[in-house]
């Protein structure tokens, strides 16, 4: 039972409702001590009590039911001559309790009958001021509702283009093993191996925002290896990498759709090509370039990158959005991607 009431305590004490009560509790006590010693503790606690309660009752009014009701909706007349009408009703009975509570003092009930007009002033005072609070909480609503759909978003739209890779290669991958397997040949368990590790890899460590770059270098290298069994030897492929990638961090599978399409655009479509990649690491700045063969009168110019450029372009947008440079070279025998990321630390990493 005592655990029961302390985990309702300290769900209450979470919420909205607990500060709306503290913030009420502190106005009581402002306005008790701003009376001051004008009357006896007794009538001051009364008195004070009569305004809070109205003044809760004009504010709760105007925000619950004024505020949705008219001003919220464009009608911004009727809104004013709502407040209006709802202050005017309620300073007679402010004014009235008032005069009952200083039944035994003449002078207090001549001051506040003289001066009617200062309750109705008090009043539309709090419903301006809990207009603004409520057009304040509802303008920082919205931008952290905004905030938290946009990293919704980018979450749900980078796995959709993680999940855009190739699937072709596994299946050239299984049937390059296949023919390992008949001729017996001693690269099958490596090649087992590599195609293991760049699975774990996409199916499991991709699901982070980040990964280790040295993990995608291996992820890279693994790639590479793969497709180089299908390769005749007549093609070149090169790998160059330069600096250190250590205690780096980068978004996944950025590299792969450039590496996929070289090898099935750029040595398909001529007899002796090339596939030319260069990663340099310099601090938190990283260049990468891809350059292979291709003939132009071979492969329509729209089918060069195809879905998977489009999907790093937008995956390079929502990451890196001023923090990245990417540019296509292109001729009719060579085809060049050069791509510039400036690093994101990770606690960046933290607001996608």
């Amino acid at each position: 039972m005592a655990q029961t009431i302390r985990h309702r305590l300290h769900r209450f004490f979470q919420t909205s409702t607990f500060y709306h009560v503290l913030f009420w509790l502190f106005m009581y006590i402002f306005l008790v001590l701003l009376t001051g010693n004008k009357d006896q503790l007794g009538l001051i606690m009364i008195k004070s009590g009569v305004n809070i309660t109205l003044f809760i009752l004009m504010a709760y009014i105007n925000v619950n039911y004024l505020i949705p009701q008219l001003l919220s909706k464009g009608k911004t007349i009727q809104y004013v001559l709502a407040m209006l009408l709802t202050a005017v009703a309620m300073t007679p009975i402010k004014l009235a309790l008032f005069y009952l509570i200083y039944t035994n003092d003449i002078a207090s009930q001549n001051y506040y009958l003289e001066n009617y007009h200062l309750p109705l002033v008090e009043l539309l005072l709090v419903g301006v001021a809990s207009t603004i609070y409520k057009l304040f909480t509802d303008i920082l609503y919205h931008q952290n509702r905004t905030r938290e759909l946009e990293r919704q978003n980018l979450t749900s739209e980078l796995k959709f283009l993680k999940t855009q890779i190739d699937p072709h290669f596994f299946f050239n991958t299984l049937n390059s093993l296949y023919a390992l397997s008949l001729k017996k040949s001693d690269k099958a368990p490596d090649t087992v191996l590599k195609l293991s590790n760049m699975m774990r890899y996409m199916l499991y460590e991709c699901n982070d925002k980040t990964v280790s770059l040295e993990k995608e270098i291996k992820y890279i290298k693994n790639y590479i290896d793969l497709e180089a069994i299908r390769v005749p030897d007549r093609n070149i492929v090169n790998l160059n990498i330069e600096g250190d990638a250590a205690n780096k961090l980068i978004m996944p599978l950025i590299f792969s759709p450039f590496i996929e399409n070289s090898f099935k655009h750029g040595l398909s479509t001529v007899d002796s090509g090339f596939i030319d990649i260069k990663l340099k690491i310099m601090d938190d700045h990283l260049f990468f370039t891809i350059a292979n063969s291709y003939n132009a009168d071979k492969l329509n110019s729209k089918d060069v990158g195809g879905i998977g450029l489009e999907n790093v372009k937008r995956r390079l947008n929502l990451v890196y959005p001023e923090n990245h440079m990417l540019k296509v070279n292109q001729t009719n025998t060579t085809y060049e991607i050069e791509l510039y990321i400036k690093l994101i630390k990770t606690q960046a990493y933290a607001t996608l």
